[in-house]
């Protein structure tokens, strides 16, 4: 007996709550879900700021009003809409192209972003070696010279040598002359 009386008892309310769901789907839907600022931010830390003044300052970074605020906000709203984040980033390029990216895509044309300083690095030290062998090449005769008295009396002393003696005694000559004011 019992069961008949919940049976007539929950059957009709839950008809009334289906029925009303079926009429006002709006009540059957969850409350739209809150968007804080830090995921504003996260999405927004991928663009740039396109405003022309604030020289591609992050979009989660940057204070002009221009630019920066209003498309934080439509960023906020597409967040609350249900747009993922990937689809936010996705629309900006749409909207502004591939330079709204704080980071350039590693595909295509856009690939020399990555790939160009590293090259040019390596033709620059190429560049440097080649430049300081030329040189140490053409100033090869150009070698120390070595002032040593270990030249025998039977050898004749070349033309360096003779040069050594010079120097040595102008040197000498020079320090006395320093040495006597």
């Amino acid at each position: 007996m019992e069961r008949v009386v919940l049976n007539q008892f929950v059957t009709p309310h839950l008809i009334v709550l289906l029925w009303c769901g079926f009429l006002f789907p709006q009540l059957a839907t969850a409350a739209p879900p809150v968007v804080t600022s830090s995921q504003v931010k996260e999405v927004a830390k991928d663009l740039v700021c396109l405003c022309g003044t604030c020289n591609r300052e992050s979009l989660a970074t940057c204070l002009c009003t221009a630019f920066a605020v209003p498309e934080r906000q439509t960023i906020e709203a597409a967040l609350a809409a249900g747009d993922s984040p990937q689809q936010i980033i996705e629309s900006f390029v749409d909207r502004f192209g591939p330079q709204a990216l704080a980071v350039p895509p590693t595909r295509g044309y856009a690939l020399l972003a990555w790939i160009g300083p590293f090259v040019g690095l390596a033709f620059g030290l190429v560049l440097v070696r080649g430049a300081v062998v030329r040189w140490r090449r053409a100033h090869d005769h150009l070698a120390p010279i070595v002032l040593t008295n270990d030249a025998s009396d039977d050898e004749k002393p070349s033309g360096d040598q003779q040069d050594v003696g010079k120097i040595k005694q102008r040197l000498e000559r020079e320090l006395d002359e320093f040495d006597s004011d």
